[in-house]
């Protein structure tokens, strides 16, 4: 997964600023980052959903090579898929809400606030359902390799498993800090910003 996704939606603009914006900017920015938004949703889903398909291949290929012992990369690719199906339902969803060419603004500041929420309730999450599956899947992948590589006695060595252990765990600490920060810096003050607008818009009519 790419982590700061949040950071390269609006790469190209400024931070968010919240319920401090100016509602005329948000007016005059509003389509462009309606579009980018659902474009880099699409390309996030589809890039982990081809990357999940070439690890799994990769991960059933070395399995069957070993034969019996490697049964635990069943457990392995179950992990993989598992997380595979959250940016299935993704599209899914993303498909399923749609909006029509004629959609009135009201409608699209709508949408993309239930959108944002929705991607904020994730990026609450992703340690459950992105970090913790993937590790597991690493270090049960990396310690059936380590068990059966008679030929690498550094592979059986406690230190270096540890270390191997220690550094994939920090690689999920780093994972959860920047979705963290993205959260903090780019979600929620433009959630605040589609809301400001949203009341404006109501209010108007």
């Amino acid at each position: 997964m790419n982590w700061d996704d949040w950071n390269f939606i609006w790469r190209s603009q400024e931070l968010p600023q919240g319920s401090d914006a100016e509602l005329e900017k948000l007016r005059q920015a509003f389509e462009q980052q309606h579009r980018t938004l659902r474009r880099t949703l699409a390309v996030r889903d589809f890039s982990e959903l081809a990357t999940g398909v070439f690890v799994i291949a990769l991960f059933a290929h070395r399995g069957w090579r070993m034969g019996t012992s490697g049964w635990p990369f069943l457990i392995v690719i179950a992990l993989c898929a598992g997380v595979m199906t959250v940016f299935v339902r993704e599209r899914l969803r993303a498909r399923r809400k749609e909006l029509p060419v004629e959609s009135s603004l009201r409608e699209k500041v709508e949408a993309d606030l239930a959108e944002l929420r929705h991607q904020r309730r994730l990026l609450g999450t992703v340690v459950l359902w992105y970090v913790l599956p993937l590790f597991a899947a690493t270090i049960i992948g990396f310690l059936t390799l380590a068990l059966h590589a008679r030929s690498a006695p550094v592979m059986h060595d406690p230190l270096f498993l540890a270390g191997f252990i220690a550094f994939f765990a920090a690689v999920g600490l780093f994972a959860w800090y920047i979705n963290h920060r993205a959260l903090k810096r780019r979600l929620e003050p433009r959630i605040a910003e589609l809301e400001k607008l949203h009341r404006d818009l109501v209010s108007g009519t």
